[in-house]
């Protein structure tokens, strides 16, 4: 995150006046929603509605995911976002630019259904699949083990190996 928590910050008002917005701001008076306005190395900048409590995490959830050339390091995933938070996320254009994309696979043993089904030829059941396997037999060990997972065959895995790490 650029800076520290009061610089990434806006109002509720000037959130929903940049986007002229007014039923977000009425739908976020609900109990238990807030309003968080995703920008910087995103899929899909943006203002998103979330059931509180909201983390870092879910905010770029929301947003389809984070580039390849996120700064990562300076994001803080578990932590708490208050309502009307300006979530930005740094690029990193530092560094050797296949180390950066490299970083970015996708990990088999930590992700969500909805990041699984980012890497192409995942869609929604391949990636419950996964998840059930890896919740079922615990966190994979090795690559290949993910061809023990029902449905992943030669073909498949081959797509999908030089996505994905533990």
């Amino acid at each position: 995150m650029k800076g520290d928590a009061e610089s990434i910050t806006t109002t509720h008002e000037e959130i929903s006046k940049e986007h002229g917005n007014k039923e977000n701001q009425d739908a976020s008076s609900e109990k238990g929603k807030v309003l968080v306005y995703v920008t910087g190395a995103v899929e899909e900048p943006g203002l998103y509605e979330l059931t509180s409590p909201v983390t870092v995490k879910a905010a770029i959830e929301a947003s389809k995911g984070l580039l390849p050339y996120a700064d990562v390091n300076r994001l803080h995933m578990e932590e708490t976002i208050d309502e009307s938070t300006h979530l930005h996320v740094d690029f990193n254009f530092r560094g050797n630019p296949e180390e950066l994309l490299r970083r970015q696979n996708i990990s088999i043993n930590d992700s969500s259904e909805a990041e699984l089904q980012k890497i192409s030829g995942i869609g929604p059941k391949m990636a419950k699949k996964i998840v059930d396997y890896r919740n079922e037999h615990g966190p994979f060990k090795q690559l290949e083990d993910l061809k023990h997972v029902k449905g992943i065959g030669p073909a498949l895995y081959k797509k999908i190996v030089e996505k994905v790490r533990l």
